[in-house]
């Protein structure tokens, strides 16, 4: 599986790498987790690690609230734990050795599960999938990578979705510079389909609609992806704990709303 960060096409950080910020939240997650505050019990903070990354886990500039769809989720997790929540801030890059140099007692940041990250830290159960979108015309009939064969394709330069317009049979390839240049080019018809992160233009599509353009679903990713939190190897209870609230969070109509909010769906569920 390929690395996290060259599958996704990464926002502009709203904080500084490597601070620490205490979010004000009622119920919020350092200090391996563990239950409520039950007998006026000292309240536990966990500390999650990110790179402040949309739509995945990220601080709001206007609000300074933890925001995403990892955010929202750890936050469901630590309000139902009684917890409260601060984040540390680095490069994607570096969580993994922020985490075990005790800088932050998870990783909340849409990581993928793969087996070389499995080598260096526990993960807790999957909380989502994710992996590329097929992005066509509004009017296109095109459905599935199948139907793209002898088509002009489009990727966004540096990604790993330039290998796989590569690899699809097009009449032509074209690349281009950002997020915003592959969908104009989509919208003026200079391609008839592209291929960028599913998470990355679905929150993008929420937060402008864009009737020009249409995602096509269903689609099976060529690059799916399962996404979990990460902890010490040591943190047995913390992981306990993470993967009990993550169940609980499964079961209520919750867990769809935040993946809906961020433009995924019910093709992004892990059971």
């Amino acid at each position: 599986m390929m690395n996290r960060k060259m599958l996704r096409t990464r926002f502009a950080a709203l904080v500084p790498m490597g601070l620490v910020v205490a979010l004000a939240m009622t119920g919020c997650g350092s200090g391996g987790g563990g239950g409520g505050n039950a007998g006026g019990a000292q309240q536990k903070t966990i500390t999650i690690a990110t790179s402040n990354d949309a739509p995945f886990s990220f601080t709001d500039q206007a609000s300074g609230e933890l925001k995403g769809i990892d955010g929202d989720m750890i936050k469901a997790i630590a309000d139902a734990k009684g917890w409260k929540i601060k984040v540390f801030t680095s490069e994607f890059a570096t969580l993994i050795a922020a985490l075990n140099a005790k800088k932050a007692d998870a990783i909340v940041d849409a990581m993928y599960i793969t087996d070389d990250r499995k080598k260096q830290i526990n993960f807790t159960d999957p909380w989502y999938t994710e992996g590329e979108a097929m992005v066509v015309p509004a009017g296109s009939t095109l459905a599935s990578r199948d139907d793209v064969k002898g088509k002009v394709l489009g990727a966004q330069t540096g990604t790993v979705f330039k290998e796989l317009v590569d690899s699809l049979g097009g009449s032509q390839v074209k690349l281009f510079d950002s997020q915003a240049a592959l969908l104009a080019a989509v919208e003026n018809k200079q391609v008839d389909a592209v291929f960028t992160d599913s998470a990355v233009i679905g929150y993008s599509l929420v937060q402008k609609p864009n009737p020009k353009l249409k995602l096509v679903q269903p689609y099976k990713p060529f690059y799916p992806g399962i996404i979990g939190a990460g902890v010490r190897k040591d943190d047995k209870q913390l992981l306990d704990d993470l993967n009990s609230g993550l169940a609980d969070l499964k079961k209520s109509p919750k867990y769809l709303e935040i993946l809906k909010k961020y433009g995924l769906g019910e093709a992004n569920m892990v059971k």
